[in-house]
């Protein structure tokens, strides 16, 4: 099949979560990755309700998840912005940024509509100030944090990145990608010295924002060689080896979830231990490209389509599985066999609804609001190499 890069036509810049015409390509092996980033979090967060109840979860790698998936969208946003021919200006950046407003806040808000009737249900939606927090911003008082959607802290960092990026093309495409690296580095180094203490702060100057740095030099050097299929085996394979070791070992100095990362206490190691795995195991997959045909992988392309809504439904699935788990489960959940079957049975349950959330609600808008909302554009020629995906 001949690539969209050697022979340009007219086509709507769908997203990589949604399934593309026979004309254009993604990166499946990034799919699949996003598919294990997202069962790693839900395992670590199973695990983290059994020790909440007095049991122990099993061994896990924590929230790598995050860290891939911070890595995936700083060499995703990247490459798309370096292969984008479009001149700077106003109209290039609300292009951008409405591909990124339409790929993030339509299912979150469907999410967080769920969980706030939930919050009145049970009277608490009252307690505390939610509205920062339904548009992913930062909260107005430090360290206050109080989101609607569980596990959505990640999703304000993403949403910074993508503004960040989108005000750059206001001034410069070309140069959009190594500026973008310089000024999250300045960011972060700004905020090292004078401290972060202000929630505003917190999210511009976090170290974690590092990561999506990291996964822009993928994209840099990725257009230059393109693919590289034993070093990219090689790379994934350290990657993955480097983060089990990391698993293995206790380092009270690196920040282990949010309630570490959001007041900067141990983040710098934490980039430079799993953010680095994350980019080896990320660079590995791209310059590899394995090839994803199998049903097999064809299951976990399938699975990574629906990552995100696996993810920001995933507190509200476990929290109603939990209940019911419980009341089938007397006492709960102390043995070997119990705690391995909470786990998987949580799990099981978030991929499942995660999956009938992306293929009945998140899919169906994302579709009609593309078409809505986004012009047809001119396929882009490749910069670097025809073995360079269209789209990604």
């Amino acid at each position: 099949m001949q690539n969209q890069v050697d022979a340009p036509s007219t086509h709507l810049p769908l997203d990589t979560s949604l399934p593309q015409p026979s004309s254009v390509r993604q990166i499946d092996g990034l799919q699949l990755l996003r598919a294990v980033a997202v069962i790693l979090v839900v395992w670590c967060h199973a695990g983290q309700m059994l020790d909440t109840s007095g049991s122990h979860g099993f061994p896990g790698l924590g929230i790598f998840g995050i860290d891939i998936f911070f890595v995936i969208s700083g060499f995703i946003l990247s490459l798309t912005v370096l292969r984008e021919r479009a001149e700077p200006g106003a109209s290039t950046m609300w292009e951008f940024m409405k591909r990124r407003f339409i790929r993030i806040y339509p299912i979150y808000w469907f999410v967080a509509l769920l969980t706030l009737a939930r919050l009145t249900l049970s009277h608490q939606i009252f307690k505390h100030n939610y509205l920062p927090a339904f548009f992913l911003l930062p909260p107005l008082q430090y360290p206050d944090q109080y989101f609607i959607v569980g596990y959505s802290w990640t999703m304000s960092f993403e949403m910074f990145f993508y503004v960040l990026l989108g005000l750059i093309l206001l001034k410069t495409v070309k140069r959009a990608i190594p500026a973008l690296m310089f000024l999250l580095i300045a960011a972060v180094a700004i905020g090292s010295v004078v401290g972060i203490k202000h929630p505003v702060a917190i999210l511009v100057g976090n170290p974690i924002l590092l990561e999506f740095v990291l996964g822009a030099a993928i994209a840099l050097l990725y257009v230059r060689v393109a693919k590289r299929r034993v070093a990219g085996i090689t790379l994934a394979v350290i990657g993955a080896a480097a983060s089990v070791y990391l698993s293995m070992q206790f380092l009270p100095s690196v920040a282990v979830g949010p309630q570490m990362i959001l007041v900067d206490k141990g983040v710098f190691p934490r980039v430079a231990t799993w953010g680095i795995c994350a980019a080896l195991i990320v660079g590995g997959i791209v310059f590899w490209s394995p090839s994803m045909k199998s049903n097999f992988a064809k299951v976990w392309v399938m699975l990574g389509n629906c990552s995100y809504s696996a993810y920001v439904i995933s507190a509200l699935v476990m929290e109603y599985t939990t209940r019911v788990f419980l009341k089938l489960d007397k006492p709960p959940i102390l043995s070997l066999s119990g705690r391995l079957l909470f786990e998987l049975t949580l799990l099981t349950a978030v991929m499942t609804f995660g999956m009938l959330c992306y293929t009945f609600v998140e899919r169906p808008m994302l579709r009609f609001l593309q078409h809505r909302f986004l012009h047809k554009v001119r396929s882009l020629p490749a910069r670097a190499s025809k073995h360079q995906p269209a789209n990604v």
